[in-house]
């Protein structure tokens, strides 16, 4: 596997980000299949 170093604040700051804009967003994780992410946002 790679290792990508970071702070570990992204997908927090998403998740607040999205909830702000009256969204939402889902993950999910398979180990050594990946990870998919769907957000969800309103169009007006």
């Amino acid at each position: 596997t790679k290792n990508f170093p970071g702070s570990g604040l992204g997908l927090s700051i998403t998740k607040k980000f999205v909830e702000l804009l009256n969204g939402s967003i889902k993950i999910k994780s398979k180990k050594g299949l990946g990870t998919s992410v769907v957000v969800k946002l309103p169009i007006k």
